[in-house]
């Protein structure tokens, strides 16, 4: 049956405060003693109250607006090199008034340098706003963390909202999830609906393509397993390497290139000769950054190693060499993630959705195809 959306008088009733103290606690903080806040916050993720943008909104129950809540939009690289937002030009420095402005091309390549942006995000964000504009609906773009209060944040402007990649734990989503309809994008935890790619289908075929077409006997894993791409993508190795006769798999680096992007025990691995016939990375950034590192020690792809990645980022196709990979449609999943929310009314009259789209095999220099 479909309920209503919690009110400042239920959080407040809750947690036994005024329904001014409530207000507070999430307009001005400041205003109250970070016990009383405690409390307050407490309350509303229990109840699943998210704040309103603005009381029209809350009177008539709908924004027009929906929400896409994104990690950090600008990758760590590696030690020595200049994060991508480093060294920017202070625009308010720049003669405005000038008959033509100039501009620094090399700080301007640099800044859009494709390893130093995570461009899975910006293809799925691209398939959000596609769809969000074919039906005439404004979009609320939010870079941040991914703890109850940041998220409910974005949650309290919009009528529906996704989560990408979707690391987070299972209390702010289910809390959300009584509030305003959610998608979970590549992420298969958690309430509300979810976009997830064949990750199992997808490793399996690249895999079979690495043994029986290149005739690879040794298969590494590079990359973290943290998060449910990684995670499903790592356990799909494992039980592809497993159901070939002869064929061996194993871990040989578990960077995570968003964290901490040194290949410290690859490059061990290449010094010392011992690499195995391929490298199968969690992400096409993470071969790409594998490419990188190796050639810089002498060993290239495919000569030395083969080397392959999954997502299908644009990069991997203008790269040397070109990257083999899983192509997962990015762009579909944001599309997808949209129109769930578009068709869900947000009153728990809609069951929740799991959607699975499949992926292809993209076959590149990086393992001898092209």
């Amino acid at each position: 049956m479909p309920t209503s959306r919690p009110t400042v008088y239920d959080v407040a009733e809750r947690a036994g405060v005024s329904i001014a103290t409530v207000s507070f606690a999430f307009r001005r903080p400041d205003k109250v003693r970070a016990e009383t806040r405690e409390v307050v916050l407490q309350a509303a993720r229990e109840i699943g109250y998210v704040p309103s943008g603005s009381a029209r909104n809350l009177a008539r129950g709908r924004t027009g607006v929906l929400g896409l809540h994104l990690f950090d939009l600008l990758l760590d690289v590696a030690p020595g090199t200049p994060a991508a937002d480093e060294g920017l030009v202070d625009l308010s420095t720049l003669d405005l008034g000038a008959p033509v402005l100039e501009w620094d091309a090399a700080e301007d390549a640099r800044a859009s340098e494709p390893k130093v942006f995570p461009l899975y995000v910006d293809e799925v964000q691209r398939g959000f706003v596609l769809e969000c504009r074919r039906n005439t609906t404004g979009v609320l773009l939010r870079r941040g963390g991914t703890g109850p209060n940041e998220i409910a944040e974005t949650a309290g402007q919009v009528d529906g909202l996704a989560i990408l990649p979707g690391h987070v734990g299972l209390a702010p989503t289910a809390a959300l999830g009584s509030s305003v309809p959610v998608v979970m994008v590549s992420s298969g935890g958690g309430p509300g609906h979810h976009v997830l790619a064949d990750n199992v289908g997808g490793i399996r075929s690249l895999v079979d393509h690495l043994v029986t077409v290149h005739g690879a006997r040794s298969l590494g894993w590079v990359g973290a397993a943290d998060g449910w791409d990684p995670r499903q993508r790592r356990d799909a190795f494992d039980a592809a390497v497993a159901a070939h006769t002869g064929v061996t798999g194993e871990l040989v680096d578990p960077v995570d290139v968003g964290v901490d992007p040194v290949f410290t025990a690859l490059l061990e691995r290449a010094d010392a000769g011992s690499l195995p016939d391929a490298l199968v990375c969690a992400t096409d950034q993470t071969a790409l950054a594998v490419i990188d590192a190796l050639r810089e020690r002498g060993v290239e792809a495919p000569r030395d190693v083969l080397i392959a990645g999954f997502d299908g980022i644009q990069a991997t196709r203008t790269s040397t060499p070109t990257l083999t990979t899983v192509r997962q449609p990015m762009e579909l999943m944001g599309r997808l993630a949209a129109h769930l929310l578009l068709t869900d009314p947000g009153d728990g009259s809609v069951a929740p959705r799991t959607v699975t789209v499949a992926v292809a095999l993209q076959l590149g220099g990086s393992c001898g195809c092209a």
